[in-house]
């Protein structure tokens, strides 16, 4: 045998298809594994059923109007409320949830002052949102024992307090803000409730 015909054995011939693709299939195989993992991790959290948890809400007091004026010098109790709030829904559940519009009353001493009527809204996974809400009394004024309450607390120098309740599809909740004050937010407490006959 010569040097040249060593040389020529020795020699891999060319590559088929198959043997040039294989190396790249694996490359693409494994970077594809590699971004479904990172993906996977990425949203874990929001399918997971150990991570689940409540739903919260906060209400901000946007604008109070027909009751600063009302406790006021030389006002009177015939004004009529109305507020503008801004409800915060932070859903911490794997699912999604939805309100198909809910009351809202605002009180102050437990008489309730202003009605409204949630919109309508859907709060993904792992989501939040933010409705606005008005509520009003319709030209009903404020009772004349409340008002004067009202007015006693004011010239006392206490801040009044108001209490909101959000009677939402997935629960109740009620939350506390100051009408004329620094706290005008305020987180709210889900509260247990059960329906008799």
């Amino acid at each position: 045998m010569t040097a040249l015909e060593e040389d020529t054995e020795s020699q891999p011939g060319p590559m088929s298809w198959k043997q040039k693709i294989e190396p790249v299939a694996i490359l693409l195989s494994i970077l594809l594994i590699v971004v479904l993992v990172v993906d996977f991790a990425k949203h874990a959290e929001r399918f997971n059923p150990f991570l689940d948890k409540p739903t919260k809400c906060s209400v901000e007091l946007v604008a109070a109007r027909g009751i600063g004026s009302a406790l006021g010098p030389g006002a009177e109790s015939s004004s009529s409320p109305a507020f503008d709030l801004l409800v915060h829904v932070d859903n911490g559940h794997v699912f999604a949830i939805r309100d198909g519009g809910s009351d809202v009353v605002v009180s102050y001493a437990g008489v309730p002052l202003a009605r409204g009527r949630a919109p309508a809204f859907d709060v993904e996974a792992k989501e939040a949102v933010k409705v606005a809400v008005g509520a009003a009394s319709h030209g009903v004024g404020i009772p004349d024992e409340l008002f004067l309450l009202m007015v006693q607390e004011r010239r006392s120098g206490a801040t009044p307090q108001l209490q909101i309740d959000l009677w939402l599809d997935f629960g109740l909740f009620r939350c506390s803000v100051e009408l004329h004050g620094e706290q005008r937010a305020s987180q709210c407490d889900k509260l247990n409730f059960i329906y008799t006959s």
